[in-house]
């Protein structure tokens, strides 16, 4: 009921909306809509009342609620929207989820991860109010070598809701951060799980971790001088419910042109990746190869040339900027 209620409010923010009309749209009494009202301004919400005018909303809090994301949200994830002010993480609640309808995307959002982690199971820094931690959870009827590609398409899903909501478009570094000056503002990992005895996907899940708040003493020391945040990039922390809506209609779009192999957006990833024209080191297990990175190839992957001349295009494996460009 808080949620419906904060739902109609945000829709018409500053606006007076009636207690009748409020009592009907949601189906309750008026006595049960005040109620929701108090519940509401205790949690932050400024809702002003006044008499044969109703309510209306004048300020909310910074918070990840279905209330303030599901009215910017372009698709009906009412039943697919979850939210969290903490949790280990979002990936691995996503896993354990129990899904009623597969045809829909789920969304996992979080104040803050006591455990999030990223690539080879690092760790990512995750603190209450500063970021934007979710996890998108799909379930695509396509081979298991394909389902790899999708960080690419989250990465241009949050370059695109980055520039919706901030004004400038960060870039990529192959094959999964968002960068901005050469430092870190996102990362991203997919995961999937596959059915034992078909191999076909199970489910295949992205997060994203986005630092929004951060000025450069947040960050502890050892990722101070390779960190940012969108407030160190435009001198504001964005609104993260507003940034969280933007991210999942990116990212519905996304998944869509995933599916569909839109060419749009290997155009956008190949304009905005920051990895290519530069010199590289390809990481795999312990072996260090400088490498030149030419291109992209049409499944996102990264074509090099060896010192020696030899051309290949890599999947896995870590890759770096050389000397300070990363």
């Amino acid at each position: 009921m808080k949620e419906q209620l904060l739902a109609l409010l945000t829709q018409h923010i500053g606006e007076y909306i009636s207690g009748a009309s409020v009592s009907r749209q949601l189906g309750v009494t008026r006595a049960a809509v005040w109620k929701a009202v108090q519940a509401l301004q205790k949690d932050g919400f400024e809702i002003e009342a006044a008499p044969r005018r109703g309510y209306r909303l004048t300020a909310a809090p910074d918070r990840l609620t279905p209330g303030s994301i599901l009215p910017r949200l372009q698709n009906d994830h009412r039943d697919s929207l979850l939210c969290f002010p903490t949790i280990t993480s979002t990936n691995d609640r996503a896993k354990t989820l129990a899904v009623p309808d597969r045809s829909q995307n789920y969304y996992l959002a979080a104040e803050e991860q006591t455990g999030g982690r990223g690539r080879r199971g690092r760790s990512f820094y995750s603190p209450a109010g500063l970021g934007l931690y979710l996890t998108g959870l799909y379930f695509p009827d396509i081979s298991p070598l394909r389902a790899s590609r999708f960080t690419a398409y989250a990465a241009v899903a949050v370059c695109r809701a980055v520039e919706e909501v901030c004004g400038f478009a960060p870039v990529i570094k192959w094959p999964n951060d968002i960068l901005w000056e050469g430092r870190k503002l996102c990362g991203i990992l997919t995961e999937m799980a596959l059915e034992s005895e078909s191999g076909a996907i199970q489910y295949m899940l992205t997060g994203m971790g986005i630092n929004t708040g951060q000025a450069p003493e947040d960050f502890p020391e050892d990722i101070r001088d390779i960190a940012a945040s969108l407030k160190m990039a435009t001198g504001t922390a964005p609104r993260r419910d507003t940034l969280c809506a933007a991210l999942i209609n990116a990212l519905d779009d996304a998944y869509a042109g995933f599916l569909s192999e839109d060419p749009a957006f290997l155009a956008y990833y190949q304009a905005r990746c920051a990895t290519l024209g530069h010199a590289v080191n390809i990481l795999t297990g312990d072996q260090v190869t400088p490498a030149f990175a030419e291109s992209l190839s049409d499944d996102f992957g990264l074509t090099v040339r060896y010192e020696d001349g030899r051309r290949e295009t890599v999947y896995a494996g870590e890759v770096s900027l050389r000397a300070r460009e990363v």
